[in-house]
């Protein structure tokens, strides 16, 4: 992918995903299956850490910053859930929220931003990670954006 600093994960690292969102909706973009040429939709923001120290949240920072040109967010990531993996070989994956005031706050190769419903009903577009963080992102996104709506 042209635009995006996508670190794949390696064996048992700890992983960073954050995902942006705003209006309720959830920002993806498309990757290359690493088991065949399929594309599927995905957050832009994955990347394998060597250490999650006591300041999780410092180096979810970090991870974003990686990308300013990409994204115009003032805010910083919100922790939302940490899990273990099967589709990352059992790594413990940290999700992150990234709440954006305008869609405009952030732009990828081919990005676009979709209801969180899409992916449970077209699982198949969807990576193995989304769909299994989907339900949640749904939410997340939906909280912030009435967050937002009101203050």
């Amino acid at each position: 992918m042209k635009d995006s600093l996508f670190n794949p994960p390696t064996d048992k690292m700890p992983i960073i995903r954050i995902a942006p969102v705003c209006n309720g909706k959830i920002y993806v973009v498309p990757r290359h299956s690493s088991e065949n040429k399929d594309i599927h939709w995905d957050l832009p923001i994955e990347e394998s850490v060597e250490h999650i120290s006591s300041n999780p949240e410092k180096i979810a920072s970090k991870v974003k910053g990686k990308y300013h040109a990409h994204i115009q967010a003032k805010m910083s990531p919100r922790f939302s859930v940490k899990y273990q993996s099967p589709s990352h070989q059992g790594s413990t994956t940290y999700l992150y929220i990234l709440p954006l005031q305008e869609e405009s706050d952030i732009h990828f190769h081919e990005g676009k931003f979709i209801d969180a419903e899409n992916i449970g009903e077209q699982t198949e577009k969807y990576s193995l990670h989304l769909q299994q963080e989907g339900e949640l992102l749904g939410m997340a996104a939906e909280l912030w954006g009435d967050f937002l709506k009101h203050t």
